[in-house]
């Protein structure tokens, strides 16, 4: 695996663990938006969903 992509992996994993200790709770009547900003940056493309740059 290329140094790019260890470090890639290594800054999601981070971010990932810190979402994860505080267990952020998702209600599915709040709808897709919603839910899918609580998890920033980590996930691609937050702006496209939620019109709000993450």
């Amino acid at each position: 695996m290329r140094q790019n992509q260890q470090l890639e992996l290594r800054k999601f994993d981070e971010q990932l663990r810190h979402l994860t200790d505080l267990r952020i709770a998702l209600d599915l009547n709040d709808g897709v938006k919603v839910n899918y900003g609580k998890f920033g940056t980590l996930l691609a493309n937050v702006k496209d969903v939620t019109g709000v740059k993450g």
